[in-house]
């Protein structure tokens, strides 16, 4: 309600792009975008890693994901798609520029359209309220005890299979897991990882823990988080409205 999902953002970024590509239109140019490739199914890595394959397979890594293939563009679309950013200097604040005698917007079709879109459903009152509780139901949900038990458990059944750690996310900030190769300790590690989460309902436990929390706190600012609702779900209509209408 609060925040979108990888599946609210597509169609958002895909409103976007027929917007753009109506403003390169007024400009008597065409504007294919490219189509994103299917996204690698998203991780969630707030309590650590929790995908038996993915660890099994990449470690505490997260999944390669596919390149977006670049559009072939004319100098003339690349300078109406973007823009002042086109030119690639400082010196373009009081510069106006011109498509066949009509003003390019500033931040070009592209920057136009993604800006104009959004302006409407802003509210950053209501975004920072959302973003606090967010960082602060997580930081309390670890002084629980509850979760602090389990991540006794779950430490207990990592020194059973020979690895260290007092909670998960001290195995996912591993140094030498973040940087170079992955190896084949860091998989065994990320498996042992998961399979003890699965075995002590570590993130069972730890979702409930936090939930609860978060159900007090936005109750404090249920008047703000409300607006905040409303607008994303008015954003993510529209967004469908210009996708059906296209």
């Amino acid at each position: 309600m609060y925040s979108y999902s990888d599946a609210d953002y597509e169609v958002i970024r895909s409103a976007e792009q027929i917007l753009t590509r109506d403003c390169m239109k007024d400009f008597g140019l065409t504007y294919r975008p490219t189509k994103n490739p299917t996204p690698t199914a998203a991780q969630d890595r707030r309590y650590g890693i929790t995908d038996m394959d993915g660890a099994a397979r990449y470690g505490y890594r997260m999944p390669p994901q596919q390149d977006t293939p670049e559009a072939k563009l004319t100098k003339d679309q690349i300078k109406v798609l973007y823009g002042k950013r086109s030119l690639g200097a400082d010196s373009t604040k009081n510069l106006k520029l011109e498509y066949q005698g009509k003003k390019i917007p500033d931040d070009g079709c592209l920057g136009s359209a993604i800006l104009g879109f959004r302006k409407p459903y802003e509210d950053k009152a209501g975004a920072e309220v959302a973003s606090r509780i967010s960082t602060a139901s997580y930081e309390s949900s670890q002084k629980v005890p509850e979760v602090r038990s389990v991540f006794e458990k779950w430490s207990s059944c990592m020194k059973q299979k020979r690895y260290d750690y007092a909670s998960p996310m001290d195995a996912l900030e591993t140094p030498s897991f973040l940087q170079g190769k992955v190896s084949a300790n860091e998989k065994k590690t990320a498996v042992a990882d998961v399979s003890c989460k699965e075995r002590t309902g570590l993130l069972e436990v730890w979702f409930d823990a936090e939930s609860a929390i978060q159900r007090e706190m936005i109750k404090t600012d249920a008047k703000a988080l409300k607006k905040l609702g409303e607008l994303h779900r008015k954003k993510l209509s529209a967004a469908r409205k210009i996708l059906a209408d296209a």
